[in-house]
């Protein structure tokens, strides 16, 4: 491997390298992130992000600010769904030293209205972040959120 992951890490008998290590890592947090924002767990979804992380949701009409801001934001406006299911892909990741790196990452999210003929709405678009690493692990510092479309499910 090029660049400053020169060092290679063992565990449970297989050897990687610190990227691919990195880079595992980098998209487990952005699972996690899903599943939190799924499960509307706050406190697991704002724990993914550095204490001092700002996002930004506005082109889908959401809070820009802090991540405790955002949660607080988005769990009144979520109440309104039974089901939010959200996807993540597409994870293209440049590091910048050791303990940062861009990422770009795809999802798309699917949400019901109840009722007695369900509404569901599907929401598409592109995060943009800078990822740190942190003594917790990686964490997100900025995300951006680029909404593609809103559409009937």
């Amino acid at each position: 491997m090029s660049g400053v992951y020169n060092r290679d890490v063992t565990i449970k008998g297989e050897t990687m390298s610190n990227e691919a290590l990195d880079r595992a890592l980098i998209t487990d947090l952005l699972a996690r992130y899903s599943w939190a924002l799924a499960d509307r767990d706050w406190s697991a979804w704002v724990g993914c992000f550095t204490a001092d992380a700002q996002v930004d949701y506005s082109t889908a009409g959401g809070p820009v600010g802090t991540p405790t801001d955002a949660a607080n934001t988005f769990s009144g406006m979520m109440s309104m769904f039974d089901v939010s299911l959200s996807s993540g892909g597409n994870v293209a990741i440049t590091f910048v030293g050791d303990d940062k790196a861009t990422v770009r990452s795809i999802y798309t999210m699917t949400m019901r209205i109840p009722g007695d003929q369900p509404t569901y709405m599907q929401a598409s678009g592109w995060y943009n972040d800078t990822i740190v690493r942190t003594s917790e692990g990686w964490r997100i510092q900025n995300r951006f959120e680029q909404l593609a479309y809103v559409k009937p499910a």
